[in-house]
């Protein structure tokens, strides 16, 4: 079980840097829109979150970013 959720966390790691490293490409097509990987592919976008999450069978182990050229703020 914990190999499993250590396997998990790595490929949602790697999906988010596979976003970082393709950025610019991926603001051509889904610029101010919410977009869903998984494996490195892009698998939906929606520029509602509610939205992309409707069309993933499981959001939970999907990576799910907002994809903009603005710098965005986070609030802790």
């Amino acid at each position: 079980m914990k190999e499993q959720l250590a396997n998990e966390l790595l490929a949602f790691e790697a999906d988010h840097v596979w976003i970082n490293k393709n950025l610019e490409t991926l603001l051509e097509e889904y610029a101010d829109q919410w977009i869903a990987v998984k494996n490195g592919q892009v698998l939906a976008s929606d520029p509602d979150l509610g939205g992309l999450l409707a069309q993933l069978p499981d959001p939970a182990r999907t990576c799910v970013e907002f994809i903009t050229r603005e710098p965005l703020e986070m609030v802790l």
